[in-house]
């Protein structure tokens, strides 16, 4: 078989399979290019470092187990809204990593992990004068407690109330304000 023979065979064998391959990658391309991530992704929650959390740092083993066994936690890309006051399941939420925005009234008040703001929803949030929502200001990390779990552990003796009530004053003169 000449050489000329040989070179023309291989160049089809080539020109054959980038008529497959050229296809395939352009299909790849575009469901890559297409998806883009969730907002809210699940996320996992570590004791270790649950406890570093300011919200957290007063309770014991069994309670952050606990905490964990009953809340979701959640990967948050900045811009996107986590909650608002008139989410009917009055669901607490609490800034683990991160920063996140309440936003109401026209007026934005930024928060991170370890001020007043560091939580948000429930009675402190829901039938306030102004609707508001809560907007991550940065890729963050945020809990999210249920409210009768929440109630049920605060029955139980978890020490949140110093968090909670510095919220609620946070909250109280924040939402309830009619400009």
């Amino acid at each position: 078989m000449s050489r000329r023979m040989t070179v023309a065979r291989f160049s089809l064998v080539v020109l054959a399979a980038g008529a497959l391959f050229l296809p395939l990658a352009r299909y790849a391309w575009s469901v890559n290019a297409a998806q883009v991530p969730p907002a809210m992704q699940a996320s996992v929650t570590y004791p270790h470092l649950l406890r570093k959390t300011p919200f957290f740092t007063q309770l014991t083993a069994a309670q952050l187990r606990t905490v964990i066994a009953q809340s979701h936690e959640w990967e948050v890309r900045a811009g996107t809204v986590i909650a608002s006051s008139g989410d009917a399941d009055g669901a607490i939420w609490i800034l683990l990593d991160g920063g996140w925005q309440v936003e109401a009234g026209g007026k934005i008040h930024p928060a991170l992990h370890d001020g007043a703001g560091k939580w948000y929803g429930g009675d402190a949030v829901r039938g306030t004068a102004l609707a508001s929502r809560l907007v991550a200001n940065r890729h963050s990390y945020v809990l999210r407690i249920a409210a009768a779990d929440f109630a049920r552990m605060r029955e139980q003796g978890y020490d949140f109330d110093a968090h909670v009530r510095q919220g609620e004053q946070y909250y109280g003169q924040l939402l309830r304000q009619i400009d």
